[in-house]
């Protein structure tokens, strides 16, 4: 590999680590601390259950087993590939935090929970996390819908 390469390579890699996105920061930090202390990512699964029950994928798995049993097996491949888009999801979550919180706000709401003097502006920026969750995070749930229905199709469905 020639000088030119290797150093237009390193000025990538060098460029590609320092942007905002791979930033560590206090209030990320504090915003993740959030996110898991509060559980506030857990309503992935009801949002891609709810997603996957609009599918037509869907309507086919449900008359062929019926909706309750349809219900039941989607769930179970939902919850079954929770590992590998939970973090993610969460690390959505944490950024959103981030963007509408200071990291005095978020390091009040992890230590003080409920009794926080922020718990009002959580509920007034909730709309605002969300709608920044909808444009970060919606990929996340379309690929866990479809991974789920798929391997149901694959595993009940002939």
């Amino acid at each position: 590999m020639n000088w030119t390469a290797s150093a237009a390579i390193a000025l990538t890699l060098l460029f590609s680590l320092s942007s905002p996105a791979f930033a560590e920061t206090p209030a990320l930090n504090e915003a993740r601390a959030l996110v898991a202390k509060a559980h506030m990512g857990s309503n992935l699964p009801a949002i891609a259950m709810s997603t996957a029950q609009g599918t037509v994928s869907y309507s086919m798995i449900a008359e062929k087993l019926g909706s309750a049993d349809a219900d039941r097996i989607v769930s179970e491949e939902i919850t079954a590939l929770l590992p590998k888009y939970q973090p993610k999801w969460d690390e959505n979550l944490a950024q959103a935090y981030e963007k509408s919180f200071s990291e005095e706000e978020l390091a009040s709401l992890v230590a003080d929970g409920p009794t926080s003097q922020y718990v009002e502006k959580v509920k007034a920026q909730q709309a605002t996390v969300g709608s920044e969750m909808r444009s970060t995070s919606e990929p996340i749930v379309a690929a866990l819908v479809t991974e789920a229905l798929k391997e149901t199709m694959e595993k009940r469905v002939q």
